[in-house]
Formats: C-alpha cells, sequence, structure tokens
C-alpha cells in the first residue's frame, strides 16, 4: 500500500558505514521506521535532523519492521531550530522525550498536528526559555493525563493522581512556590509565553516536576539523558 503523508524526524541512528534508520512520527500511520541507503551523505542527512517536518512518499508492509521512502522533501523551511544553540539543545530534548513517549503510537491527527504546529511556531519566534515546559503540559493533554483543574483553590497538587486536593495523601505532593509556578504553566499557549515570569532555580523546579508527572503516568518514562545538557545551555 502506497503512502503519501507528512512525517516528523523523532531520531536518526548510523547503520553500517553511510546508511541511516530513521524513526519518524508518521501522520497517516503513526511511528514508523525506514532505512535511508546513503544516508549519512550530505546532501541527505541534513533532511533527517531531530523533529525535521518531511512530506514523504513509501510503500508500506505491516510485516516489514524497517521501510524504504519512495520520496521524500522537505515540508517546511525550519530556518532557526537547527543553528540557534539553544532551540538546538531544546529541540535534542525534546525529540528524546517523543521519542520515549511514542514508542507504539498509532495514528493521531490531533497530537501529530499539534507537534508539528509547536515546531514551526517555536522556528519562527525567538527563543523563550519556557517553551518546552509548556509544550510538555500541552502535550498531556493529547495523552490523556492533563492536569485536572477543578479545586485549584487547594493547597496541594497530587502528581500521582493529577489533582488537587487539601490532603497530603501521595507521596508526591506539590505545594507552595512549586505549585504556585505549576499553577503558572496550566492554559499557557505558545503566544503567552513571554507572560512567564520564572527564575532559573523555579524553572528547573517546575521541569523537574513536569518530568516526574511524566514517569508517574507514562510507562517506562524513565530518565531523560538530555536534560543535563539543556540545563547548561540557560
Amino acid at each position: 500500500m502506497i503512502i503519501s503523508s507528512s512525517a516528523i524526524v523523532l531520531s536518526k541512528l548510523k547503520y553500517r558505514d553511510n546508511d541511516l534508520i530513521i524513526k519518524l512520527f508518521v501522520r497517516e500511520l503513526g511511528l514508523t521506521s525506514f532505512i535511508v541507503r546513503g544516508g549519512s551523505k550530505k546532501n541527505k542527512i541534513n533532511y533527517f535532523q531531530q523533529l525535521s517536518l518531511l512530506e514523504i512518499e513509501f510503500d508500506f508492509n505491516s510485516k516489514r519492521n524497517l521501510h524504504y521512502f519512495k520520496d521524500f522533501e522537505s515540508k517546511y523551511n525550519l530556518k532557526t531550530i537547527h543553528t540557534d544553540f539553544k532551540k538546538i539543545g531544546v529541540i535534542i530534548f525534546l525529540s528524546e522525550v517523543l521519542s520515549k513517549i511514542l514508542i507504539h503510537q498509532q495514528k493521531d491527527y490531533h497530537l501529530y498536528d499539534f507537534i508539528e504546529e509547536a515546531i514551526k511556531y517555536y522556528d519562527k519566534y525567538v527563543f523563550s526559555s519556557t517553551f518546552h515546559i509548556v509544550f510538555l503540559i500541552n502535550l498531556s493533554k493529547f495523552l490523556g493525563f492533563y492536569p485536572d483543574v477543578k479545586n485549584n483553590n487547594h493547597r496541594y497538587f497530587d502528581l500521582q493522581h493529577g489533582f488537587y486536593t487539601d490532603t497530603k495523601d501521595s507521596d508526591y505532593i506539590i505545594y507552595d512556590d512549586d505549585l504556585k509556578c505549576f499553577n503558572k504553566i496550566l492554559g499557557i499557549n505558545f503566544d503567552d509565553l513571554n507572560t512567564l515570569t520564572l527564575t532559573f532555580v523555579q524553572r528547573k523546579k517546575l521541569l523537574d516536576n513536569i518530568i516526574l508527572y511524566y514517569r508517574l503516568h507514562i510507562v517506562n518514562f524513565v530518565s531523560v539523558k538530555s536534560l543535563e545538557v539543556l540545563r547548561k545551555l540557560f
């Protein structure tokens, strides 16, 4: 079956001398892996940078683990996310997170469109130190565990169960300044990023809490190796 679709590059791995194995989130199919002969060469490798947006055509066979492109091209001319030093760090971090989350992902137009539009937004506008944080909390809507914002006047938020509470019935409770920072990002869209005022320490703790939130709600979501690199950049 021939499939033509948009796709997002999640990762690439060198295979043999000049070949690449590419993992894509394909809009019309879900997570799909490809092998690209000679993919390490300069005329091809730029297409497969992390979170690049492609238009692809391939012959899908459900019995195959690896597929071959009939054709591929850039869908959107990304100008900054692979050249701006700080943005590169964020892209590496987000691509690692998405690679851990989407390992069995089937077709999901709403999820795909959210990720694609977020990438295009990040490429278009100036660097923001909170983009990745807002991305992750909004991504949780599509994964089924966005925080229940009812009773947000309560003193605590239970990361394990995803709701506000007035009792400490969990080992994963946030409160005081941690909760204030968490509340700031709920309901925030990318256009509102400039309204977020967080110190370095607040931003670090907030991201730690969101990563923990993901670990509590996604099976086998463990450490994110690129997190420490990200923290050194800003």
